[in-house]
């Protein structure tokens, strides 16, 4: 398969995850488990198909590091609850990111929120774990509020957005390392 087929069903599967995951947010008792299991499982598989998507991209290993820099930072600081923190920080990640790319600043943009569930429980598990090793509680939020359902599809649109400006600002000639020259 090539890398625009491996992005189309990537993104379909990182939009159905992000509404599985709003459903399991919304429903209760064993059925927001399996709901929110499927939706993991969904959006893993959505992290998947984009890494090969972007593996397969013309590409240069910055460009990786890049990915996972900004991932990792808004795993840190953004909460999956917090809708404004969420269009600001997805968006300005999937901005530069997008500014960022050599080529297909939309695919890189959507690594950002693709990868950035993996990253989000691993930064958990870090910060439980430093939390314990520290003699604090140690717990890990399983319950998000109801308003917490539409913050996955902010984090997809904001960071997809943010690509697609990144984008036409590239073909106005505006990115880094470009200079107009006075005429």
């Amino acid at each position: 398969m090539n890398a625009e087929r491996y992005e189309q069903i990537g993104t379909l599967t990182l939009v159905t995850a992000t509404g599985i995951v709003a459903a399991s947010i919304l429903a209760d008792g064993q059925l927001a488990k399996v709901l929110n299991g499927v939706g993991g499982l969904t959006w893993f598989a959505s992290s998947a198909l984009l890494v090969m998507a972007g593996r397969q991209s013309q590409k240069h290993r910055w460009q990786w590091a890049a990915t996972i820099g900004l991932t990792a930072a808004v795993a840190f600081v953004i909460k999956p609850t917090d809708l404004t923190l969420a269009t600001v920080g997805f968006g300005a990640t999937g901005l530069a990111m997008g500014m960022a790319a050599k080529a297909d600043p939309v695919l890189w943009a959507k690594l950002i929120p693709g990868l950035y569930l993996p990253m989000h429980i691993g930064t958990a598990v870090l910060k439980a774990a430093g939390r314990s090793a520290l003699g604090m509680e140690a717990s890990i939020r399983t319950q998000p509020p109801p308003t917490a359902a539409v913050v996955p599809f902010v984090m997809v649109g904001a960071a997809v957005a943010g690509g697609f400006v990144a984008s036409a600002l590239r073909e106005r000639g505006v990115g880094f390392g470009k200079r107009r020259v006075a005429s």
